[in-house]
């Protein structure tokens, strides 16, 4: 097999692999910057991750639309 057949294969491969995760993914279950059923957290301490060098924020608190920030400060 030569190289252009073995990436053409490849990528072929790679995208029925995208197709299937898309297609037996529980969106529902999504958190972060998408909105999500369930409320993420109520107060910026909710958002702690632990590290010193970042700011942890929460944005809309308490709602369905709330979605925790890490940013660097």
């Amino acid at each position: 097999m030569n190289y252009k057949t073995k990436s053409t294969l490849l990528v072929f491969l790679l995208v029925i692999l995208m197709v299937g995760i898309g297609v037996f993914t529980n969106y529902e279950e999504i958190t972060g910057a998408t909105t999500s059923k369930k409320i993420v957290c109520y107060e910026n301490s909710d958002c702690d991750d632990g590290l010193k060098e970042t700011e942890d924020i929460c944005r809309n608190p308490g709602t369905e639309y709330s979605l925790c920030i890490n940013r660097l400060r």
